[in-house]
């Protein structure tokens, strides 16, 4: 009796679920519970695993959702895949799981996720993390704005089914290798594309593509708490200043010497980042 009952309260504490946006499955975990919550958003070709270490120590105080999104992980492949796409699925989430408000946390393209639900959802949007987030700011003119989508759609288009999967692959590998540092543990390098490379071909270059619709690059003030954790060898000129102006409630850090993947390369010190920056939002 008493393992049936350690059973149940293990289940109780991580539940998997399942909700159909536009006839198709979105898979998410839950811990915890409440009225409000911390939802965890992958990255390109990731899935919600690659932030479980965030939602492990997240959950000793709040309740945190992470989803996989549309083609990615367990959840299945829309006809289109667009960014807009991505955030309806963070939203049919959020209403199945009977969230009030949420405080978005977003790895990579996963920080555009991010933006873009707190841009249509204001309401429900309490804060945002950014960790190495793909928000950075575009050339000012038209022109080179243009040439900056159409070299995002090359890259997608390396990464897609068009390429032999030999080919495919060391695209993917090469891509990769420009994100870590020396420091970056070669079992964890593998793992990570290992992951990405059971991404469809068809959701890596889709998934790639939407983020250079050049209407999610607009420049527009958000008066919310904002956390950009920013990893490299190098510190982007310009960058914070930049951001706070986007973000007047911006909490920007640099990590020196941590890879794309710093949540996974030194969890403890990103859930410290992390943590403190909820406290400080005072998000419950």
């Amino acid at each position: 009796m008493r393992f049936v009952v350690s059973i149940l309260f293990v289940a109780s504490l991580l539940m998997a679920e399942n909700v159909l946006v536009n006839g198709k499955k979105v898979f998410y975990v839950n811990k915890g519970t409440g009225q409000n919550a911390v939802v965890l958003i992958h990255g390109w070709s990731c899935d919600h695993t690659f932030l479980g270490a965030q939602m492990d120590e997240l959950a000793k105080g709040h309740r945190v959702i992470s989803l996989d999104l549309p083609g990615h992980g367990q959840s299945e492949s829309p006809t289109s895949m667009k960014m807009e796409g991505f955030v309806s699925a963070v939203e049919a989430v959020r209403a199945h799981a009977r969230v009030n408000q949420v405080m978005l946390i977003g790895h990579s393209m996963g920080a555009l996720v991010a933006r873009e639900y707190a841009r249509k959802y204001p309401s429900k949007a309490k804060g945002l993390v950014f960790l190495d987030g793909s928000i950075f700011q575009l050339p000012p003119g038209e022109a080179d704005r243009l040439r900056w989508a159409e070299g995002i759609g090359r890259l997608a288009k390396s990464f897609g089914p068009s390429n032999e999967k030999q080919v495919r692959e060391i695209n993917v590998s090469v891509f990769l290798s420009n994100m870590y540092t020396d420091a970056t543990p070669r079992d964890l390098q593998m793992m990570i594309l290992r992951k990405v490379l059971t991404t469809s071909p068809e959701t890596a270059e889709a998934a790639m593509l939407s983020m250079a619709d050049l209407k999610l690059w607009v420049e527009d003030r958000h008066d919310i708490p904002v956390l950009a954790l920013r990893a490299g060898r190098q510190r982007p000129a310009n960058e914070e200043p930049y951001l706070k102006s986007l973000y007047p409630k911006l909490h920007y850090k640099f990590m020196p010497g941590m890879s794309h993947f710093l949540m996974m390369e030194q969890p403890a010190k990103i859930n410290d980042e992390i943590v403190t920056f909820l406290k400080a939002s005072i998000f419950e």
